[in-house]
């Protein structure tokens, strides 16, 4: 799962990387960001380390969620700011789902366009970048299948189909209404996913300063956010920082529960709609990310292609059987393993191995 961070200059992207980076970058303070950075964050799940215990498995690999940064979009009005959000964007369209990063916070280390804070200004700002970018692409390839169906060529059928479709999208950003709510069904969802629509994907708002974020902040806007929290990313980066043993006193010094890399992870998840199913063996103990009401051939595909190819049943079980058991030899003794079909809907914590005739 690709997450990209997304935010205006100084907005304090980097710094959210740093929270949450197993190996935080080294940066300037005041230079402005050319590369993307990309880093793994490890899913912390006690229930696989449970897992691991039963098994000494010669191999444990958790989660992971694929973060990038990349460099903030310009918020000037010339044309090489223009040109420069363009070429950022295009870049971040691979991305499964976005973290909006909006400042809240005072600093004078970057020329801030707007001096003053106003994260819903910024907000409001980015996702009619984004809604633009789409309508553009949109609007750009509707022009080329209006020509190929006026001139009957053999694919003049399914450009008609493909025209359809977009003329639906930009129906939907000429009105203001969300992409995301377009219902459409399995087969034209096929046909537009190329395209790779911001406005087709998740979105989350993460406010970086020091207060909390009213409940109501992302309400009204073009775009639904899928969840709004803050992050004091600067004593978060701190904290990331420091040797394990120091972070305790730390954490308990400015009230923070969990690690920033913890957190982070939790709100993807539950803003995405993520869920964590495992595999487990003495070679190896290991999680697998889905979205929610993904089916068994599709986490048999996350493992390896060959396994949903050649599916026949999916050996199920609960991660909290396995751990009350003590083991698979004890589980099976009490017939608690279940054989599913490809259309079992995986739930959060199974346990799932796949019988395959390839």
């Amino acid at each position: 799962m690709r997450i990209a961070l997304l935010g205006l200059q100084g907005s304090g992207k980097t710094t959210v990387f740093n929270a949450v980076a197993e190996t935080p970058i080294d940066t300037q303070p005041g230079v402005l960001q050319t590369e993307t950075h990309v880093q793994v964050v490890k899913v912390h799940d006690p229930r696989l380390e449970a897992c691991r215990d039963i098994f000494e498995p010669k191999k444990y690999t958790p989660a992971g969620l694929e973060v990038w940064d990349p460099p903030g979009l310009p918020p000037g009005t010339t044309e090489g700011d223009r040109e420069r959000r363009g070429r950022i964007l295009s870049k971040l369209r691979d991305a499964d789902a976005y973290v909006i990063v909006l400042r809240d916070f005072r600093s004078d280390l970057y020329p801030y366009e707007r001096p003053e804070r106003d994260p819903k200004a910024d907000l409001d700002r980015l996702i009619d970048e984004m809604v633009t970018s789409d309508f553009i692409i949109a609007e750009k390839r509707a022009e080329k299948l209006r020509d190929s169906v006026l001139k009957k060529t053999k694919t003049a059928d399914e450009d008609k189909t493909e025209l359809s479709v977009l003329e639906r999208c930009l129906e939907c950003f000429e009105a203001g209404k969300d992409l995301a709510e377009l219902e459409i069904d399995d087969l034209t969802e096929k046909r537009i996913r190329s395209y790779q629509f911001f406005t087709r994907k998740p979105m989350l708002v993460l406010v970086n300063g020091p207060d909390e974020v009213p409940a109501d902040f992302a309400d009204g806007t073009a775009i639904r956010m899928r969840s709004v929290t803050s992050m004091d990313a600067q004593i978060d980066a701190e904290l990331n920082a420091m040797d394990a043993e120091d972070r305790p006193a730390f954490m308990e010094e400015f009230g923070i529960e969990a690690t920033a890399a913890d957190r982070f992870v939790r709100d993807v998840y539950s803003g995405v709609g993520l869920l964590s199913f495992f595999t487990v063996g003495e070679d190896e103990v290991r999680a697998w990310t889905i979205r929610a009401g993904e089916s068994a051939v599709i986490a048999a595909g996350k493992i390896h292609t060959d396994l949903a190819r050649g599916f026949v049943r999916a050996e199920v079980f609960p991660h909290e059987d396995l751990l009350a058991a003590g083991g698979m030899r004890e589980l099976k003794a009490k017939n608690g393993i279940r054989l599913e079909p490809k259309d079992y809907v995986v739930k959060d914590g199974d346990v799932v191995h796949i019988r395959s005739a390839v």
